[in-house]
């Protein structure tokens, strides 16, 4: 099985966000988000409505400062997409593959529940991802 990479993952979110309608931005105040669907209203402007962190190789530390960047983002939705054949192929330490895994993901939902009420976050799979765009671009 061929492992898909971050940058398979950022350029389908671009592309299905672009057949939703959106606009795609990345620039954040405080750095580089991977991908961010922007929608303008008249009288209103530009807002955010959904960024998107990839998740690959990423360790606890780099998940916050991901957080760190959606909070100044401040869209209507985050989410962390866990590209999980990827991630195992990072463990930290002598940590197996799989409980690197799963300790990326509980990670996930512990960001999802300390952040309840302030940022609306969901933790996708490249599953997802894959279905979404073949729904949406056709392909």
């Amino acid at each position: 099985m061929r492992v898909r990479t971050h940058e398979e993952y950022v350029k389908k979110l671009e592309e299905i966000g672009k057949s939703l309608g959106f606009e795609i931005s990345k620039k954040t105040a405080i750095g580089v988000a991977d991908c961010i669907w922007v929608k303008e209203f008249p009288y209103v402007g530009k807002l955010p409505i959904v960024a998107f962190e990839v998740v690959c190789s990423e360790g606890q530390k780099e998940l916050k400062g991901s957080l760190a960047n959606l909070l100044s983002i401040r869209p209507s939705l985050a989410i962390f997409v866990l590209v999980r054949e990827e991630i195992k192929k990072h463990p930290r330490g002598n940590t197996s593959p799989e409980k690197w895994l799963k300790r990326i993901e509980n990670f996930v939902e512990k960001l999802k529940s300390s952040f309840n009420g302030i940022l609306r976050i969901e933790k996708w799979y490249e599953s997802m991802v894959d279905k979404i765009y073949l729904e949406v671009t056709k392909r």
